[in-house]
């Protein structure tokens, strides 16, 4: 079932600042996630902190985390850095990795690639694509003017002058698809990455119109998807099943957890009542591709998803 090659469990790739402590509880406070693995973090950093992601590869990389002043800014957490997208990184990093060769099957290998990753927040698993061989990368997240200068001096600080050129940052709300980005990029990218998109129930049909938009309709283009079940297995089964409606077929889903142990994907484990602290050690990794289908059936399957996009965001105001 082995997708991939990862040194170290993802959750350890991650250096959080040295905070001054005052006492014997404050030391006790904050190593608790390291200390007992059930209380593994599914997520990392302050708003407004730096986190370091340490690269065997690449070198650390300093990653400031934005600090959003506004509500409807804060509630989309760009302001952490989630295991997801670590080991996303980690998956990218590895796949082109000279000193591998002969371990790798090149599935995730980004080289020669055009990359659009969404809800990029940090901006990590793009950053990585661009030092690893991809081609072209854009980073996009919800239009704030906070969240993408952040994003932008990301890249500023851990990408070289000479590949600069090869990363730009978007804004781009999912689902909105008549903007002058989104005309511009329909069916270009041969790769998308979604790290840990798929907690807000209520965004999926939006998410999953800009992945089918933004999809070059060539047939080794591919979305890349990862998420933490930190808020419920039901949650990200429900995605799938809507990504299908909007032509997206899932060719590859498994389960990793932070030591790189792999099992099977179930949309249910333990009869619906799955111990949380345990589900928070796992992943859910997928490689989705765009279905085959005939044109009818395309403009039927279209409609369809379509007409019930909108009836659930009418369903959300009333």
């Amino acid at each position: 079932m082995s997708e991939g090659l990862v040194d170290r469990p993802a959750p350890h790739k991650i250096r959080l600042p040295e905070v001054p402590v005052s006492s014997a509880e404050d030391i006790y406070s904050n190593a608790v996630g390291l200390l007992f693995p059930d209380n593994l973090r599914t997520f990392h950093g302050d708003p407004g902190s730096h986190v370091t992601y340490v690269s065997k590869r690449f070198g650390d990389m300093d990653l400031s985390l934005v600090d959003p002043h506004d509500q409807d800014e804060r509630v989309l957490f760009a302001h952490h850095i989630w295991n997801s997208g670590i080991q996303l990184a980690e998956f990218i990093s590895d796949a082109s990795d000279p000193t591998k060769e002969g371990e790798r099957d090149g599935k995730w290998d980004v080289t020669g690639h055009s990359i659009l990753e969404l809800g990029s927040g940090t901006g990590l698993e793009g950053i990585v694509s661009a030092l690893a061989g991809a081609e072209e990368v854009v980073l996009s997240d919800y239009p704030s003017p906070a969240i993408l200068a952040n994003t932008k001096a990301n890249v500023e600080r851990n990408i070289p002058k000479e590949l600069q050129q090869k990363l730009t940052v978007r804004g781009h709300e999912w689902g909105v698809l008549t903007d002058d980005f989104s005309k511009d990029y329909a069916s270009h990218f041969s790769r998308i990455l979604c790290a840990d998109c798929l907690w807000m129930d209520g965004e999926h049909y939006s998410l999953a119109q800009s992945m089918e938009h933004f999809l070059s309709h060539k047939d080794n283009a591919r979305v890349w998807v990862i998420a933490g079940f930190h808020t419920g297995r039901a949650k990200l089964a429900s995605f799938f099943d809507i990504a299908a409606q909007a032509g997206l077929e899932t060719e590859h889903i498994w389960e990793r957890d932070a030591d790189g142990n792999e099992r099977e994907w179930a949309r249910e484990r333990n009869g619906g009542q799955e111990d949380a602290t345990g589900r928070n050690k796992w992943l859910v990794v997928a490689i989705l591709k765009r279905k085959q289908a005939s044109s009818t059936e395309k403009v039927g399957k279209h409609e369809q998803f379509f007409a019930s996009m909108l009836m659930q965001k009418s369903n959300r105001h009333t």
